[in-house]
C-alpha cells in the first residue's frame, strides 16, 4: 500500500481539471455524475461530477466535462442528486481498545437502564463455564439510565456470585464484582494498585469501581479477563473498522497505543488488509522521563513517519492532571484541582519529545493545566522551534482567549471533541453555568485563526463516534441533557465539515493527499443519504453514508442503493 502518485497522473492533473479548465486525456476507471459534489477545497466549491482513476480523484467538474472523459471500460455511476463529501476523519479515537471492549464479552451497547444491563450480564454468566470471567462491552452511559448510576459490587454479585465479572464503561473505568476483586487481591485495605484507584463506600469497602489511567485499568483487569491472540486482535480490528466505515469514517487517529496494538496494525498493513487509514499515537508516561527518552530514541523515526495507510502521529494522550484557574463549584467552592506530576517533570518530558522529533498530544481538562502545557511548549520552542510542526492540545474544553493567542503564536493545533453534547449537566455542576456554556468554544477558536479538528474520543469515555453527531453539535450546540447550550459558540455547516475533513488531514500532515475532493488526492469519499448543507438542522445527526469509498474502492454500502 505505498503512498505514490504517478508522474503521469501529476502531469495530467496540473491544470486542476476544474471549472472549464483542461481535463485529463486518459480515461478514468469510474465516473460519478448527477450529484452535489461538496469539494471542501479552499473555496468550498460545489460541482456535479467527478472521476476516479486508481486510488485518486482524477477530475472534478460539470456533468458534461467529466462524462466526456469516459472510455470504453469506464464505469459510470448516477448519483441521483445525492450529496458527496470527502471521507470523514476522527481526530481522537481509541479504536484498538474500543474494539477489544466492543466486540468481546456481553454486549451492552445502547442499553437503556441498569436493570437491562444486569439482565444481559445474568444471561452471559448463565452461558459461561463455572468460574470463567465474564466481561462486557462499552457503549453505555449511566447518565442516560433511569437509575442515574452505574452498577456497584452488590448489583453484580446478585447476577454473578461465583463467576468474576468486569463491566467496562471506558478504558479508564470498570466495575467489578466481589469474585473479580478477590482474584486481584482487592479489599478494604487496598486503595490503589499502581495508577488504578479503588473506589470505596462510606464504610471503607470497595464499591467495585476501578478508575485511573487507561493503561493502569486495562493492565489490571487483564489479569482476570482472558486476552485475545494476535490473530484474534486483527480480526477484531477488521470487524470494528466496518462499523467505522458505515458511519463515514475513512481515517482515524488511534491514540495511546501499546506495542501489541501497533503489531496488530502493522501485520494488517503488511498483509494489505487495512480497510481504513490509521494515524497512530504512542502511549508514554511523562512521569518516567528516562523511559520516554529511551523509547523515543530507540524508535529512530519521528511523528509523521509512514504512508497513507499507517503512520506514526504523536505521543498521546498523557494526562498531567486537572487544574483550574478558578475553583470548582463543588463541593465547597475552594478546590482548584491538582496535577499528577510536577511542572518541571512535565516540561522535561516535552523537551525529550521535541529532541527526537516527536510531537506531544496531551489530554487537557483544566484551563490552568493548559497554562502549564503552553509554558512547556514555549520552553521547548526556545530550544528547537515547534512553530511549523503542528503540536497538539487535546480536548481543552475550558480554553481561554489569552491561551488561544499563545497557541496561535506557536502554531499549536486543537483536537476538539463534543463533551457538552452528553455531559452538559455535569459541566454546570462542576464549573458553574458561566464557564460551562463556553465549553469547547469552537466559534472563538476559529475566530482566533486556529486550525481546529474534530473527533469523538470514542473508547475513551464517549459512547458514539458518529461524525454527523459532531457536526450536529457544532452547528446547533444542542445537548442531550440541557438542550441549546452555549449557542454563541455555534459554527456554520461549512466550517463544521472542514473541521471533520480537511482540518483533520492537516492535523496528520496529510492535507496535500486527502481531506477534500480535488484532482490528485486520494479517492476517499461518502455518498450521503441527505444533503448535509440543506437538511433541517435537527436531522444532521441522522445523516448516514449510502456508500463509503477508500482509495477509490467501495468499502461499505447500504443494501439496494447501487452506489
Amino acid at each position: 500500500m505505498p503512498l505514490v502518485f504517478g508522474v503521469t497522473a501529476w502531469f495530467l492533473i496540473a491544470a486542476h481539471a476544474l471549472f472549464g479548465q483542461q481535463m485529463p486525456t486518459v480515461a478514468p476507471d469510474t465516473i460519478f455524475y448527477n450529484g452535489k459534489i461538496i469539494m471542501v477545497d479552499s473555496s468550498f466549491s460545489i460541482q456535479e461530477a467527478f472521476a476516479v482513476r486508481g486510488d485518486q480523484i482524477w477530475a472534478v467538474g460539470s456533468n458534461a466535462q467529466v462524462r466526456a472523459l469516459a472510455g470504453p471500460q469506464t464505469r459510470s455511476v448516477d448519483l441521483l442528486g445525492h450529496a458527496v463529501i470527502p471521507g470523514m476523519m476522527d481526530n481522537h479515537n481509541h479504536q484498538y481498545h474500543a474494539a477489544l471492549m466492543s466486540l468481546r464479552g456481553v454486549d451492552l451497547e445502547g442499553i437503556h437502564s441498569l436493570a437491562e444491563m444486569l439482565d444481559r450480564i445474568r444471561q452471559g454468566v448463565a452461558a459461561a463455564p463455572p468460574g470463567k470471567t465474564v466481561s462486557t462491552t462499552v457503549g453505555w452511559n449511566p447518565t442516560e439510565f433511569p437509575e442515574k448510576r452505574p452498577p456497584n459490587r452488590q448489583d453484580l454479585d446478585q447476577v454473578s456470585p461465583n463467576n468474576p465479572v468486569v463491566v467496562y464503561q471506558s478504558r479508564s473505568l470498570a466495575y467489578l464484582n466481589t469474585a473479580a476483586l478477590n482474584l486481584l487481591g482487592i479489599n478494604r485495605d487496598v486503595n490503589a494498585i499502581g495508577r488504578a484507584v479503588i473506589a470505596k463506600d462510606p464504610s471503607g469497602n470497595p464499591t467495585g469501581a476501578i478508575s485511573g489511567a487507561p493503561a493502569a485499568v486495562l493492565n489490571l483487569t487483564a489479569k482476570v479477563v482472558p486476552q485475545p491472540t494476535i490473530d484474534e486482535k486483527k480480526d477484531i480490528l477488521l470487524r470494528i473498522a466496518q462499523r467505522q466505515l458505515a458511519l463515514g469514517l475513512t481515517s482515524i487517529r488511534d491514540l495511546q497505543l501499546h506495542p501489541e496494538a501497533m503489531r496488530a496494525y502493522y501485520e494488517l498493513w503488511r498483509e494489505e488488509r487495512l480497510p481504513m487509514r490509521i494515524s497512530a499515537g504512542l502511549e508514554a508516561n511523562p512521569e518516567e522521563v528516562d523511559l520516554v527518552d529511551g523509547m523515543l530514541r530507540n524508535w529512530g523515526v519521528g511523528a509523521g513517519f509512514g504512508d497513507a495507510w499507517l503512520r506514526l502521529d504523536c505521543v498521546a494522550e498523557f494526562n498531567p492532571g486537572t487544574l483550574l484557574r478558578e475553583p470548582f463549584t463543588e463541593p465547597a467552592g475552594n478546590y482548584f484541582g491538582e496535577l499528577s506530576l510536577s511542572e518541571e517533570k512535565f516540561a522535561e518530558a516535552i523537551r525529550v519529545m521535541n529532541r527526537y522529533d516527536w510531537r506531544p498530544s496531551p489530554h487537557i481538562d483544566g484551563d490552568k493545566t493548559l497554562d502549564m502545557v503552553l509554558d512547556a511548549y514555549e520552553a521547548a520552542d526556545r530550544e528547537r522551534s515547534i512553530r511549523d510542526r503542528r503540536w497538539i492540545v487535546e480536548h481543552i474544553a475550558l480554553v481561554q482567549p489569552d491561551q488561544m493567542d499563545r497557541m496561535k503564536r506557536l502554531g499549536v493545533m486543537v483536537s476538539a471533541q463534543i463533551q457538552p453534547y452528553r455531559g452538559a449537566r455535569g459541566m454546570v455542576r462542576r464549573w458553574g453555568e458561566k464557564r460551562a456554556v463556553r465549553a469547547v468554544p469552537m466559534r472563538e477558536l476559529l475566530d482566533h485563526g486556529l486550525i481546529v479538528s474534530g473527533g469523538s474520543d470514542w473508547g475513551g469515555g464517549e459512547p458514539t463516534n458518529n461524525p454527523f453527531v459532531n457536526i450536529y453539535f457544532y452547528v446547533t450546540r444542542n445537548t442531550l441533557e440541557l438542550g441549546p447550550f452555549g449557542v454563541a459558540q455555534k459554527i456554520s455547516r461549512a466550517e463544521a465539515i472542514r473541521v471533520e475533513t480537511i482540518n483533520n488531514a492537516y492535523l496528520t500532515y496529510e492535507e496535500k493527499i486527502k481531506g477534500s475532493i480535488e484532482p490528485g488526492k486520494l479517492a476517499d469519499f461518502l455518498i450521503l443519504s441527505h444533503d448535509i448543507l440543506t437538511v433541517p438542522e435537527d436531522q444532521i445527526r441522522s445523516i448516514l453514508p449510502l456508500a463509503t469509498y477508500v482509495g477509490g474502492r467501495k468499502v461499505f454500502s447500504k443494501p439496494q442503493e447501487g452506489f
